[in-house]
């Protein structure tokens, strides 16, 4: 079986603040065969890129490279 990871976003927009109102819950694993997940809050539009940028990068190992 080939190795398969899975990360949902789920973004929404608070209302009544004066910074950046985006908010994130990402749930992120590596493995879908294993029951390890981790959930990751995240308030701004860097910070969610971010996230997906660290899984992405450990999902696929050191055969990547950063731009």
């Amino acid at each position: 079986m080939e190795p398969t990871g899975v990360l949902v976003i789920r973004v929404w927009l608070e209302e009544g603040l004066e910074q950046d109102s985006l908010r994130a819950r990402i749930t992120q694993t590596l493995d879908i065969s294993s029951a390890n997940t981790t959930e990751t809050a995240a308030a701004s539009e860097r910070e969610i890129v971010a996230v997906v940028e660290r899984w992405l990068r450990e999902f696929v190992g050191p055969s990547v490279t950063a731009p």
